[in-house]
């Protein structure tokens, strides 16, 4: 009797052994996702805000990840080869954003003849702030 007692407490050791140790194992630190881009503006690019004028898209020459100051290009021109200056008082701003992350302010309509400040919360927490100004090219 005292046989079977001691065989049932120990099977019952062992496995509340086992139960334990799986646990403790299971609460390992998941990998960090390499996958995920390290940075928080994938892509910027600017529209006429009057679709009228045209659909065309403008962006920045410049990669991800951007710096302080975000150039996006216009020619002098507009349409191109003609004689009449382009206007980007009133251009429409769109970004490329990876999963969780926000700009602040929201993007809308600019005047990309001055300095448009916007701060990126970036998926970790972190903030970036941009300039995004418009550069005319001769």
């Amino acid at each position: 009797m005292k046989m079977k007692q001691f065989m049932q407490m120990k099977k019952t050791i062992s496995i509340l052994f086992l139960m334990m140790t799986t646990i403790l194992w299971s609460c390992e630190k998941p990998d960090d996702n390499i996958s995920a881009p390290r940075y928080g503006l994938a892509g910027v690019a600017a529209q006429f805000a009057d679709e009228s004028i045209s659909t065309e898209q403008f962006t920045s020459t410049q990669e991800p990840p951007y710096g302080d100051t975000i150039r996006i290009q216009f020619p002098k021109y507009y349409p191109r080869n003609s004689m009449q200056p382009i206007d980007i008082t009133r251009m429409r701003i769109t970004a490329t954003l990876p999963v969780n992350v926000i700009i602040n302010p929201k993007l809308t309509v600019m005047d990309l003849t001055k300095e448009n400040i916007i701060e990126v919360v970036n998926n970790d927490g972190t903030i970036d702030k941009h300039i995004i100004i418009g550069e005319i090219l001769p």
